[in-house]
C-alpha cells in the first residue's frame, strides 16, 4: 500500500512538475574533470546539449595540439561568431607576462570563477573579440576567445557584446577543466 502511494505522489509530482528527479532516490553524480588538459580533446569539449543550447555548430581544429573553433550565433544576434578555445603548455603567469610585453595586449584580472583565476583580455583593435585566460597549474592555462566569424555578418558585435557573452561561459568552461592546482 504504502508503495503504491509513493507511485500516485511521484506521477502526481511528475504531472505537476514536468519532472522524474522529483522522485529519484539517487543523487545525479557531478561530472568528473580531467586530470591535465592532455586529457581534454579540445573539439569534444562542449557535449551535443551544450552546443545545441550555445547555439554552436562545425566544430574545427584550427591545430594539431591544442586548439578548437566554433561558429555561432548566441552572444549576439544577426551576427556570425567564432568562439577559439586554446589550451597551453604554459602557466597563466608565462602567458600574461609573453603576450603583455611582447604583442602589447591589455589583461585584467577578473573576479574568480569557482576558486579559479581568470583575466580578460580587451585588446583594441581591427577585430573586435574579447578573451578570457584560466588558470589551471603552475604549467599549463586554457583560453576561451569570442569574436565575430570573418566579418561575413551586416551587423557587426561589440567588444562588451562579447565579453558578455565569455561571462555567461565561464562557469560551464571552468567546470570542464582540471581542478585548480597551486
Amino acid at each position: 500500500m504504502r508503495g503504491r502511494i509513493l507511485l500516485i505522489a511521484c506521477i502526481s509530482l511528475m504531472t505537476v512538475g514536468g519532472a522524474l528527479t522529483a522522485c529519484s532516490s539517487e543523487p545525479a553524480e557531478p561530472a568528473r574533470r580531467p586530470s591535465g588538459i592532455a586529457q581534454i580533446k579540445p573539439c569534444d569539449f562542449f557535449t551535443q546539449d551544450e552546443l545545441d543550447e550555445y547555439e554552436l555548430h562545425d566544430a574545427a581544429p584550427l591545430t594539431a595540439s591544442g586548439d578548437c573553433m566554433w561558429q555561432g550565433t548566441k552572444f549576439f544576434e544577426d551576427a556570425s561568431t567564432a568562439l577559439v578555445l586554446t589550451l597551453r603548455d604554459s602557466s597563466a603567469d608565462k602567458v600574461l607576462a609573453a603576450l603583455g610585453t611582447s604583442a602589447g595586449e591589455k589583461f585584467s584580472e577578473r573576479p574568480t570563477v569557482d576558486g579559479r583565476r581568470v583575466w580578460r583580455n580587451t585588446t583594441p583593435g581591427k577585430d573586435v573579440s574579447c578573451a578570457l585566460l584560466f588558470e589551471i597549474d603552475g604549467s599549463s592555462s586554457a583560453e576561451l576567445k569570442l569574436s565575430e566569424f570573418l566579418g561575413v555578418s551586416d551587423v557587426e558585435p561589440t567588444q562588451q557584446d562579447l565579453c558578455k557573452g565569455l561571462d555567461e561561459l565561464a562557469p560551464r568552461v571552468e567546470g570542464k577543466l582540471p581542478a585548480v592546482r597551486n
